[in-house]
């Protein structure tokens, strides 16, 4: 039977005129766009508000498998956060499996990060043998500063990331808000960190991209800091800042910035970042592209991956807010992590019932003239060409 359609299409594609041909191609419907909840928030107390910051690294220890750091926020307290694990196959990146102990870091007992905690990022240092893990923390319900906890990656690189592995990095934050001239600054919080090896100097450059909030507003863009061993950091101040604010690009006004990650694809560095425009009435990932880690960065178009472009994916009651963005590349395609909830009720994205969503990415974009393009969901399209 498959091999006499065969034949009648394409006795169909011989005979028939053009115009026929090009109207049955445009009836062929595109690949719909895989993506889907990878942990659901009902899955456990600690996590059953929202969960957010998928952090997602090759495990050191078994090349067939990936780690993943991400937060949970319980319903019965939502001014709490915590961290907890997940692993998944390579070639599976839509299951994911909770550790049954989770969460594996929880607010301090005592001290600056007492109150609530938050992920920021997670690195692999090699040469430790260790995990870093970036988070913010404060005594209250906002996060305020940013501290760092190491953790080493164990025999198998996973089951050894526990409560009583993770150990914090000293008693005070290694970033805290810098209230004086010219930061200003009341809350530094929500770091995305790049390590990259200074051959020339034979030692390691670590970028910190990090948000904060002060005299220029709440969550207003990004700022730098800078370090060589990840734990002792010095801010930067932007002077080539239109806006005269230290950021690392001029930002959207009156938009939130703040969950990001960074990564490099060629020769370009890539910042995804979820911004919320007009005082976070739509969530939505944004990218900002440079070509030095230091310098230079420029932010695309707000709406180039906005996700009601997601065709046949997006819906109001699914994913009207998406937040904490994170692509990777996994045994060669792309796909984006998030976080991602329906519009509530009252329109307060606070009160979102957020899960966290995978999304394989298709289609591949251009972000600005000069740079790399990067894959986002969606089809393929035939005429995306590269972004330079």
């Amino acid at each position: 039977m498959k091999l006499l359609q065969l034949i009648l299409v394409s006795l169909f594609l011989l005979a028939a005129p053009p115009s026929a041909v090009f109207a049955a191609e445009a009836t062929v419907p595109l690949k719909p766009i895989r993506g889907e909840i990878i942990i659901n928030r009902t899955n456990a107390a600690w996590e059953s508000q929202q969960l957010q910051e998928p952090c997602i690294l090759p495990n050191p220890k078994d090349p067939e498998r990936l780690v993943m750091f991400y937060s949970g926020v319980p319903a019965t307290n939502r001014n709490l956060c915590f961290i907890g694990k997940a692993w998944a196959l390579k070639s599976d990146p839509f299951t994911w499996h909770q550790d049954e102990h989770n969460p594996v870091f929880s607010p301090g007992k005592s001290g600056w990060d007492s109150g609530s905690i938050r992920l920021d990022a997670v690195l692999y240092l090699a040469e430790e043998g260790a995990y870093y893990i970036y988070y913010s923390g404060t005594t209250a319900a906002v996060q305020d500063r940013i501290g760092l906890a190491i953790c080493p990656a164990g025999a198998d690189g996973y089951s050894g990331i526990t409560p009583e592995a993770v150990r914090r990095v000293g008693a005070q934050p290694v970033l805290a808000p810098e209230p004086a001239a010219p930061y200003f600054e009341q809350m530094a919080s929500q770091a995305a960190v790049l390590r990259e090896w200074n051959a020339k100097e034979r030692c390691w450059n670590w970028f910190m991209y990090y948000s904060y909030r002060g005299k220029d507003g709440t969550l207003p863009g990004l700022r730098l800091a800078t370090s060589r061993d990840g734990k002792t950091w010095m801010r930067h101040f932007n002077d080539k800042d239109p806006r005269g604010m230290g950021q690392i690009f001029p930002s959207t006004p009156g938009a939130y910035y703040e969950w990001h990650q960074v990564f490099k694809i060629g020769g370009t560095y890539l910042l995804s970042i979820e911004v919320g425009i007009a005082a976070g009435k739509r969530w939505r990932p944004v990218i900002a592209v440079s070509k030095d880690p230091a310098a230079g960065w420029a932010q695309a178009d707000v709406d180039a991956v906005l996700q009601t472009k997601w065709a046949g994916l997006y819906r109001d009651d699914t994913i009207y807010h998406v937040a904490t963005p994170a692509f990777y590349q996994i045994e060669g395609k792309w796909y984006l992590y998030t976080q991602a909830c329906p519009l509530p009720g009252n329109g307060n994205y606070i009160d979102g019932h957020w899960d966290l969503w995978g999304f394989a990415c298709d289609r591949l974009i251009p972000t600005l003239p000069g740079y790399e393009s990067i894959y986002i969901p969606g089809p393929p399209a035939a005429a995306a060409g590269p972004g330079r």
